[in-house]
């Protein structure tokens, strides 16, 4: 990079960098008024937050503390968890089946591998295909979850497979995405040079392409499984299996004493699926 270059990214009073600087504090006071942001509502109404958390004391058993830890109702709520691990996992092998091949079709680079060749009805082959695959990803992606899980309810009935569908669709478009600018990372010189020697696109995309972006897509993978067991939990409320029906019925019914340690139980699941998910990417970094 050119030193004047490295100088002006660097000066903080650089006049491009004041109207960045302008710009930005312009959009955020903009959306600030627009949103009816409000500390001073925060803060006047921060007592009735500690009132609900602790609860009524007219009310009996009215508050969130202590969880209740009641062995029945603990192993009812832990097997829960767990099927709603095991949704997250399948959502999660679904939307790579899906994702994993879709995102060299989404990718410029790889396109021009797979569909060599500048003639005209290479190119509009290819922008069709990218076109038509980075919509498929958008339209996935953009609807939430619970919709997409509403409409497998609808298709499938209640239970934990709506959920993985919908987990699976969801997660499939948001894969595809970061797949696709993982690939679009990776170092031209390879590919050339394995181009230059003959080999077909498969040897170039196995053995060019995907060796470079393998660490980036696993810890894509990974951060990915993490948030399907969150949202997992959250697709319970439309009936599509999990801890979530459980969640839903405690909060409905203001039973928060078995609320909170449902959200213990979540909390301690997610942290742990973290921690598996650091000691597997030390593996590829």
């Amino acid at each position: 990079m050119h030193i004047d270059e490295i100088k002006r990214r660097t000066n903080p009073f650089h006049p491009y960098n004041i109207m960045v600087s302008g710009v930005v504090l312009i959009v955020l006071a903009w959306c600030w008024r627009s949103t009816e942001m409000s500390l001073g509502g925060l803060l006047d109404g921060w007592g009735n937050m500690v009132t609900y958390i602790v609860g009524n004391p007219e009310l009996q058993d009215s508050g969130f503390f202590p969880p209740d830890l009641g062995g029945h109702n603990l192993q009812k709520y832990l097997l829960s968890m767990l099927e709603t691990v095991q949704m997250a996992v399948l959502a999660l092998i679904l939307s790579i089946m899906i994702a994993f091949p879709l995102s060299f079709f989404a990718s410029r680079n790889t396109l021009d591998i797979i569909i060599p060749g500048k003639r005209r009805s290479a190119v509009l082959l290819k922008n069709g295909i990218y076109t038509t695959v980075r919509f498929f990803a958008n339209l996935s992606r953009s609807i939430n979850e619970v919709i997409w899980a509403l409409l497998f309810v609808s298709a499938v009935g209640l239970g934990p497979m709506p959920g993985i569908l919908a987990l699976g669709v969801h997660t499939s478009g948001v894969l595809i995405k970061l797949f696709s600018e993982g690939i679009e990372t990776a170092q031209q010189e390879p590919i050339d040079a394995l181009i230059a020697t003959g080999a077909g696109f498969i040897k170039v995309i196995c053995y060019a392409v995907i060796p470079q972006i393998t660490p980036f897509f696993v810890s894509m993978t990974l951060y990915r499984l993490e948030s399907d067991v969150r949202s997992a939990t959250i697709l319970g409320f439309t009936g599509a299996g999990g801890i979530g029906i459980y969640l839903f019925d405690k909060l409905r019914s203001y039973e928060n004493h078995d609320v909170t340690t449902i959200l213990i139980i979540i909390v301690i699941t997610v942290a742990i699926i973290d921690r598996i998910s650091a000691a597997i990417r030390t593996r590829y970094t």
